[in-house]
């Protein structure tokens, strides 16, 4: 028996899933100096508000280092404020800096038109259809 990288689903998926990264990162990278890591992190905060650096490796998908490293760099460019935890004094509280904040309103037009053209490929019947087909499978791993 041979496996196929051309129709094995998980193969493809990362090749897909890397190929969108590293073009979705053109239009913050060159324009915002932000890495795909920081890029991450910046919209994890923006989508639930605050967190801590385990809980972003998690929501961002991304190893502690990584997350620990553009953390400290965020934090370092004043886009990142981070808190003391009253429950726990190892694990501070992140959240967006007003300058994060700011520079994440200016990245978000700039995705979702990346996005636009990126979709436009695929009728709208098909847009949906990816939407679904992606929610199942992540579902099914998630379980």
């Amino acid at each position: 028996m041979k496996l196929d990288l051309d129709t094995f689903l998980a193969y493809q998926l990362i090749n897909v899933a890397g190929l969108v990264s590293n073009d979705l990162a053109k239009v913050y990278q060159t324009k915002f100096d932000l890495t795909i890591p920081q890029w991450r992190i910046l919209a994890n905060l923006a989508q639930f508000g605050q967190s801590n650096a385990k809980n972003l490796c998690t929501q961002a998908n991304m190893d502690k280092s990584t997350v620990s490293r553009a953390i400290k760099i965020l934090v370092e460019k004043k886009l990142l404020m981070t808190q003391i935890n009253s429950e726990d004094k190892r694990a501070a509280i992140l959240s967006l800096s007003e300058a994060g904040k700011d520079m994440y309103k200016k990245i978000v037009p700039e995705a979702l038109k990346w996005e636009k053209e990126l979709l436009a490929s695929l009728n709208t019947h098909e847009q949906g259809l990816l939407v679904s087909v992606l929610n199942k499978l992540k579902n099914k791993l998630q379980a």
